[in-house]
């Protein structure tokens, strides 16, 4: 029985090459209940947390001096929706290797429930789709999902001219799959954006030569990308020698009928991980493969008269082609908070069953004051979460229904969801752990999930980059505002005194980068220390919001088994 709660050679700016130099310029009451009866409703005085045997329960947020966000009213019925969805996946516990996976996302695709497009028209809709998978359970389905919708049709939908993105029909209608290739092996999760694949244009042919230069620059760890038959890949754009920076291709991976490489693709299976082996993950390379001239996603930019021109007022720049890591992000932040408090739920109504024997005699594991306690601390902090992160989702569906890129702020709160609801999550699972004992050993519990948080720590840029990228962008603005304001302003603020002293810290390297890198290596505590100071802010001060939908505890055990031979099915 299902249990209840109502409730980027180009770089991303952070600490890198690029980011050094900018850092050198600085030198001088109650949130509203969780949807009891499926509605947005605010209880003007909401009980307090139940616990025990009262599983089924309303919980409430714990903050107490946010203000409740304004929703735009959802435009789906999210109850069918969700009924609907949960029909299409039922069989993904089952699905434990790449070949049964795509297949079941192959069928989900066609049928329509969830459409490329809604990402614009419904983005509600969207985020939905990711929170209910994870409270089926936080696997690597849930990547494969949010591969296919947002990094691959998402990047189609915000990069393509009109006339490209009629193909997202056909896509969908023929259930095809798709990948997104933007990581290299020399550019991880932990060294920021950077783009070393090549994209150039050929005048004699008309067409794109893209070409992997050397082992460090094949895309890595892109997933789904052993069985996808189409990709969207980011290269180094140059025409007639000149680099005009990473641009995204459309381009077809395999033979749609032999499902056979096409010619001048390598593609290697990166292996066994310890969870989630229900995903494929790749290494590609490229050896100049020839794409044609329609392949460049051009609602920015094109090639007219065999020149390089930005199309409109809004140049290609990494902010546009980042636009997908920023859903992604937001939609990685709400499934881990989700998928935590899912878990916690499904721990607590084994802790009530548990009999332990105490002093006086028999009685629950869950009335020990340490998980009693464990329990209350983690639904405080989730809920509390959860509350920032629905209002910073509310922020960003109005951009996707706008189509227009989120603005700095905004783009910072993703920021600090992808961040801290990762934190929370991976900190709160790790303290339930400790007090269940062997419990949290056991398949089928939900703990043997625990590694995908890791997992949503670095997909979709890795927290420490992020919170490098919070540091820098403050630091910059201090060198804008002067050393008057800052100096004023560190007067009455922990964050702006922090900011202050980090950026005279670093002034003295200025712009070289061999005395910068020893500089940030000495004061790297400061660095992420500033970080936190701003994410606390954002939590702090951010308008609060709510799901449109209760928290259900899904979770169904993952099956066992494991086809070997699953490169032969696909």
């Amino acid at each position: 029985m299902f249990r209840t709660l109502a409730s980027a050679r180009a770089r991303l700016p952070a600490f890198n090459r690029n980011a050094t130099a900018a850092l050198a310029l600085a030198r001088p009451a109650t949130v509203a209940a969780l949807h009891q009866h499926h509605q947005r409703t605010t209880p003007t005085s909401p009980p307090p947390p139940q616990h025990g045997k009262n599983v089924t329960s309303t919980r409430y947020f714990s903050t107490s001096t946010s203000v409740l966000a304004a929703s735009p009213p959802v435009t789906f019925d999210h109850e069918t929706f969700t009924e609907e969805f949960l029909s299409h996946v039922k069989d993904v516990p089952n699905a434990t290797d790449p070949a049964q996976s795509s297949a079941i996302l192959r069928r989900l695709v066609k049928t329509g429930v969830l459409k490329f497009t809604d990402m614009e028209d419904a983005p509600e809709k969207f985020f939905l789709a990711h929170r209910l998978l994870s409270t089926i359970g936080l696997g690597g389905f849930g990547v494969r999902f949010t591969v296919q919708f947002n990094l691959f049709a998402g990047s189609i939908i915000g990069l393509a001219s009109d006339p490209q993105r009629a193909m997202l029909d056909e896509i969908q209608e023929k259930g095809q799959l798709g990948c997104f290739l933007l990581t290299e092996m020399q550019a991880g999760v932990l060294s920021g954006l950077i783009v070393e694949t090549t994209a150039d244009w050929c005048p004699e042919q008309q067409q794109f030569i893209l070409h992997t230069p050397n082992d460090a620059a094949a895309k890595n760890w892109i997933s789904q990308g052993y069985t996808a038959e189409l990709g969207v890949v980011i290269a180094d754009l140059r025409v007639a020698g000149v680099s005009h920076g990473p641009h995204a291709f459309f381009m077809q991976l395999r033979d749609t009928e032999t499902m056979e490489l096409m010619d001048g693709i390598r593609i290697e299976d990166m292996g066994d991980k310890t969870v989630a082996n229900d995903l494929d993950n790749a290494r590609v390379w490229f050896d100049k493969v020839k794409l044609p001239k329609a392949a460049l996603l051009n609602k920015f930019a094109d090639i007219q008269d065999d020149a390089y021109v930005q199309v409109g007022e809004e140049r290609m720049r990494i902010e546009v082609i980042g636009q997908r890591l920023m859903t992604g992000r937001q939609a990685i932040a709400e499934a881990a908070l989700i998928a935590a408090r899912v878990l916690h739920m499904k721990t607590e109504e084994y802790a009530v069953r548990k009999t332990c024997n105490g002093l006086d005699g028999e009685r629950s594991l869950s009335s020990m004051p340490q998980l009693r306690a464990v329990l209350d601390e983690s639904y405080a902090e989730l809920d509390e979460m959860m509350a920032f992160t629905a209002g910073v989702e509310d922020r960003l569906n109005t951009c996707l229904r706008e189509g227009t890129i989120p603005d700095a702020d905004l783009v910072d709160a993703i920021a600090v969801c992808k961040i801290r609801c990762i934190d929370v999550a991976v900190q709160r699972v790790h303290k339930l752990r400790l007090e269940v004992g062997s419990y949290a050993l056991m398949h089928g519990t939900g703990f043997e999930l625990v590694d995908m948080f890791l997992c949503c720590k670095f997909a979709e840029g890795d927290s420490r980059i992020l919170q490098q990228k919070l540091t820098r962008d403050r630091l910059k603005a201090v060198a804008k505002g002067g050393a008057g304001a800052a100096v004023a302003a560190a007067v009455f603020d922990a964050e702006a005194r922090t900011a202050l002293l980090l950026a005279s810290k670093l002034k003295p390297a200025g712009r070289d980068l061999k005395k910068m890198a020893v500089a940030m290596d000495e004061n790297w505590r400061s660095i992420y220390g500033l970080a936190e100071l701003i994410e606390e802010r954002h939590i702090r001060d951010g308008v609060k919001g709510q799901f449109i939908e209760p928290v259900v505890e899904r979770l169904v055990p993952a099956s066992l088994e494991f086809d070997s031979d699953w490169k032969e099915k696909i």
